[in-house]
């Protein structure tokens, strides 16, 4: 029965990273088979790629596991961080960092604005909020849909159509398309509900706790399209969509801590939280820290001293996760 749970872990994470691929595809066929906007198709793949972390949240939530849902969402920000340096120690003769603009440094400011909001909310006993949930949530509503219209507003890079010359989904229908996409998102709904509950049955299984198996195998489970993504953007030389799509898919998560605690009646959501979660809440904004470095510094010499802050990313990761195994 335990090696049960470890094989359906593993299967639901494979379902769940192919299904949301297949979903952004499908997105994409979507606003090429339909009038929407590509404002509007925008969000939909937002959201469809954001998916498997959503349900894994509002899964944990559903068998009373708070610390479960946190712990994904803060740790596929953390998990994102990490891939975004490998991404970078990859494509170092690239020196990918150099070619972003001021889009990427204000998704930064977001990222680690809103992370100090969480983290303030973890650490100190705040005042009662609106009926269960707590004023944290809507302080991070908030600062997410003002600071995305304002990167908007600043960003210097206007978002133009582009004609495609090589249209992916002309031998499918609009119904076609539309169907396939409803599909996969019921499936990848079910693929991370699968992930969590078994998740649950781990961390018991093994003594780990549900904060560091959600920290660490859940959160970097369902953040894997949004790695896969990003490198997808990386291959057509896009640095700058690449690194800003992966901090504002992590500023997304943020948000998606109000919704769990919004949907979690038992209590407010951060006031009950394991200590565990500053870790992880604090590796992000080092993490990021060091990412703004590397976008603001002069371009390094040599590709050695380019990849030494991705390499600095990836050993915060590694104590991170040391300091949650001893914590919990």
């Amino acid at each position: 029965m335990d090696i049960l749970m470890f094989v359906l872990f593993i299967l639901s994470a494979v379902a769940a990273y192919y299904l949301a691929v297949q979903l952004a595809s499908y997105g994409d066929g979507v606003k090429e088979k339909t009038k929407a906007s590509s404002a509007f198709v925008g969000i939909l793949i937002g959201v469809a790629i954001s998916l498997p972390e959503l349900t894994a949240s509002v899964t944990a939530i559903m068998i009373d596991s708070p610390d479960l849902a946190m712990g994904n969402l803060l740790g596929s920000n953390l998990f994102n961080i990490l891939a975004l340096a490998l991404l970078d120690i990859h494509y170092r003769r690239q020196q990918i960092m150099g070619h972003t603009n001021l889009e990427s440094k204000l998704y930064s400011y977001l990222l680690i604005l809103m992370t100090m909001v969480v983290m303030m909310a973890l650490s100190l006993t705040l005042p009662e909020g609106i009926y269960h949930v707590g004023y944290t949530s809507v302080v991070l509503v908030f600062l997410y849909f003002g600071g995305i219209k304002w990167i908007n507003s600043r960003s210097e890079e206007k978002v133009k159509r582009r004609s495609r010359e090589n249209r992916r989904f002309d031998d499918h229908s609009k119904n076609q398309v539309v169907l396939h996409f409803i599909i996969y998102a019921l499936l990848i709904m079910a693929a991370g509900s699968v992930l969590t509950i078994t998740a649950d049955q781990i961390a018991q299984i093994t003594g780990l706790g549900t904060t560091f198996i959600g920290s660490i195998l859940v959160g970097a489970s369902t953040s894997l399209p949004d790695a896969v993504s990003v490198a997808t953007v990386l291959k057509l030389r896009n640095y700058n969509m690449a690194v800003s799509s992966m901090l504002g898919s992590s500023a997304f998560n943020l948000m998606l801590l109000s919704f769990t605690d919004a949907i979690y009646f038992g209590n407010n959501l951060f006031q009950h939280a394991a200590p565990t979660h500053m870790v992880t809440s604090g590796g992000t904004i080092l993490m990021v820290l060091i990412i703004l470095y590397s976008i603001t510094r002069k371009k390094p010499r040599t590709t050695f001293v380019y990849i030494l802050p991705s390499l600095l990313i990836a050993g915060i990761y590694l104590a991170a996760i040391v300091v949650m195994f001893l914590m919990k």
